[in-house]
């Protein structure tokens, strides 16, 4: 059987950056809606005790341009340095054009440039970093990628258990291809069980709780059991995982199944919940403290879900331009009347 995988060894991630809302609503303010037991079983269960949620008028694209503005200024970046821009995410600002096009603007990155928007969930990043590292490969030069997923929800009430486990927030990277710098990956797609978690277009979303779990726990663990055997990649090849943040037990479920430490995963659920395609980076940044105590870092990136579907980017990263967590209520004003 065709396996979707290989190696680039020009692609480097300069810098990274996170935003997030300054708006946090705690989980456990739910507890008369949901009665306190369940509640509290809830948050026990998945960790995740805090989320931040857009204000009103932000989206997805304010966090990722926010976080993108930031990260030029702290690596030296000029816009017009920049051959290819690519946002990841199911919350477009518009129908169309990309709203990559927007952040392109908001940005000042003049026209000999490519912009498009990819419609993907919790694996976006890994799939993310996976086309702009084949792209810029070929091309050379400099890139972003632009991830993040979020909508303002009006007020704090809860419609489902569900939503106690989603945040919102964005982030960038900076890609860039300079030789000597290896990147491993491959990414699989299992669109039979497309429904497992999807939105209609009514709005109306649906999660299959169990299967996700399952799926987690069988799919997900072998595929990072394989990438380390097929890719001779050892344990101690390995400095810290960063496993898409859908909730403690899964996480804990995929550790466990694949023999890894808990101490080796770089979390953020706790305090951001799960943050769709922006919840590798922003766990990356939560942990900014750790992991600047290397110049460099060897990360196993796993991205899984909606689609179905999941992959692995395994790659060195330089510490210096890894930035701290962004909170911000800005809005950028071109959403209005959109």
């Amino acid at each position: 059987m065709a396996v979707y995988e290989g190696k680039l060894n020009n692609i480097r991630i300069r810098g990274l950056a996170s935003a997030v809302p300054k708006r946090v609503i705690d989980n456990i303010e739910f507890s008369a809606a949901m009665g306190k037991k369940k509640n509290k079983r809830q948050i026990m269960l998945t960790g995740i005790e805090r989320r931040h949620i857009c204000g009103e008028g932000q989206a997805a694209s304010d966090f990722a341009t926010i976080a993108a503005e930031k990260l030029l200024v702290k690596i030296g970046w000029m816009p017009e340095e920049i051959k290819l821009l690519i946002f990841v995410t199911q919350q477009p600002d518009l129908a169309r054009p990309s709203t990559a096009m927007l952040i392109q603007n908001r940005l000042g990155i003049p026209n000999p440039c490519s912009c498009f928007d990819v419609n993907m969930g919790c694996s976006g990043f890994t799939v993310g970093l996976q086309i702009i590292g084949s792209m810029l490969s070929v091309i050379g030069g400099k890139g972003l990628l632009l991830v993040g997923d979020g909508r303002f929800a009006g007020d704090d009430s809860m419609i489902s258990r569900d939503d106690l486990l989603f945040g919102d927030g964005g982030a960038a990277a900076a890609v860039e291809a300079v030789q000597g710098y290896p990147m491993l990956f491959n990414q699989y797609t299992d669109g039979r069980r497309f429904e497992t978690i999807m939105c209609r277009r009514s709005g109306i979303g649906q999660m299959d709780g169990n299967g996700v779990l399952l799926f987690a726990l069988n799919e997900v663990s072998e595929n990072v059991r394989n990438f380390r055997t097929r890719f001779n990649v050892a344990e101690e090849d390995i400095d810290f995982y960063v496993y898409h943040q859908a909730q403690q037990m899964i996480l804990k479920g995929i550790a466990s199944e694949t023999s890894v430490q808990w101490d080796k995963l770089l979390n953020s659920y706790q305090e951001y919940g799960n943050t769709s395609s922006a919840s590798v980076p922003i766990s990356i940044c939560a942990n900014v403290e750790t992991l600047q105590q290397k110049k460099v870092q060897r990360l196993l990136m796993c991205g899984f879900g909606i689609g179905l579907s999941w992959g692995i980017v395994y790659m060195p990263i330089e510490t210096e331009f890894i930035l701290p967590i962004i909170e911000t209520d800005y809005c950028y004003p071109d959403k209005a009347g959109l």
